[in-house]
């Protein structure tokens, strides 16, 4: 009779902490742990609370894939174990040292330790990293996010194979202008845009239902808190350009955050408003982007590719300064006249229909 009520105190703890809403100053203990570098006690991040939900989300996941046998019930329980990825254990040996949690493991559990474990240490590096890792369960498969399973080797050479090196032909001498950026793609190209928390899926151009999609990781403040290299050297500056450059602080700023609040923030519960405020936009030539350069380039040669459809899209359009200043001038000119004949037009029925009568005298 005893079980029961343990498993029932423990997934009541689970529904009180790790899968519940975050105090400031447990965000700020976990931020520190996480993302921290070698001074941690001036590390000083900003912005926690769209991690925060992705990190109650994943793990209300995590916990109803798992059949309320999550392993870590506490926070401390995910923290410990981001303190064995970040020493730079093997996965195994990380799973191994962390037999302390198997202890959290209720009797009627159907799924055996080692792979609850297993499962545990994918959850818990998905939190670190914001990547989707390890195989997603069943009725989640076919969600579109993408995913990788990080089988063997340290965090580190996980996240360099996952993030590696584009090493395509780079002699397009490409130029990334001012118009390129998140607002044009939607307005003037026509694609639908949708912001993501999975970087795997960062830029990422799908087809779904007869809509062309690009998908935009939007957590600009999870970039700017990390100290610690868990990325490849560059990895991270590299991304926070790539949201400079689709949320730009030029002459289109005060369009995008309209747009950005109007259509992509409302039912976000992990909206990232810093995205708007990446700072200047240093890198233009494409080739200049180590890990993002494919995505980028098929990126920018669907948005000269595509043609206005829509009269919205042909306004929105000015890719071609002068071309869209004659465009406009040339309706001007045929809305005008066309005014002027149906004016004409019109006195003449009049006309027709009320005959002038002279008086003899």
């Amino acid at each position: 009779m005893t079980s029961p009520q343990k498993g029932s105190s423990v997934q009541m703890t689970q529904m009180m902490e790790t899968c519940s809403s975050i105090l400031p100053a447990t965000q700020l203990k976990i931020a520190s742990a996480f993302w921290a570098g070698a001074s941690a006690d001036s590390y000083q991040p900003t912005n926690l609370q769209p991690h925060a939900e992705y990190y109650v989300q994943q793990c209300r996941a995590a916990y109803h894939a798992l059949r309320s046998c999550l392993p870590v019930t506490k926070h401390d329980d995910i923290l410990l174990v981001v303190q064995k990825i970040k020493e730079g254990l093997q996965r195994h040996e990380i799973i191994d040292n962390c037999d302390s949690l198997a202890g959290n493991i209720t009797a009627n559990s159907k799924i055996e330790k080692s792979e609850m474990l297993g499962k545990t240490l994918d959850l818990v590096a998905s939190l670190l990293l914001m990547v989707d890792v390890g195989k997603p369960p069943v009725d989640r498969i076919w969600t579109g996010r993408s995913y990788r399973c990080w089988d063997q080797g340290d965090v580190y050479s996980f996240t360099a194979s996952i993030f590696p090196v584009q090493t395509s032909a780079r002699n397009e001498r490409i130029q990334l202008s001012d118009d390129f950026n998140a607002r044009n793609l939607s307005v003037i190209a026509g694609l639908k845009v949708e912001l993501t928390n999975n970087l795997l899926d960062h830029l990422e151009v799908v087809d779904f239902r007869g809509h062309t999609t690009v998908m935009i990781f939007h957590h600009a403040s999870f970039l700017k808190n990390q100290e610690h290299p868990l990325f490849p050297a560059g990895f991270v500056e590299e991304t926070i350009q790539t949201l400079a450059l689709l949320f730009p602080q030029n002459s289109w700023y005060n369009e995008s955050i309209k747009w950005y609040e109007k259509h992509l923030k409302p039912g976000l519960a992990d909206a990232d408003s810093n995205v708007l405020d990446c700072g200047q936009l240093l890198m233009r030539d494409i080739n200049e982007y180590r890990y993002w350069h494919d995505k980028l380039l098929r990126l920018k040669e669907l948005f000269d590719s595509a043609k206005p459809r829509t009269m919205r899209q042909w306004w929105n359009d000015r890719r071609e300064g002068t071309q869209w200043y004659g465009l406009w001038v040339a309706v001007g000119f045929t809305v005008f006249f066309g005014l002027v004949q149906s004016i004409e037009g019109a006195i003449q029925v009049y006309k027709a229909y009320n005959p002038e009568t002279g008086t003899d005298l």
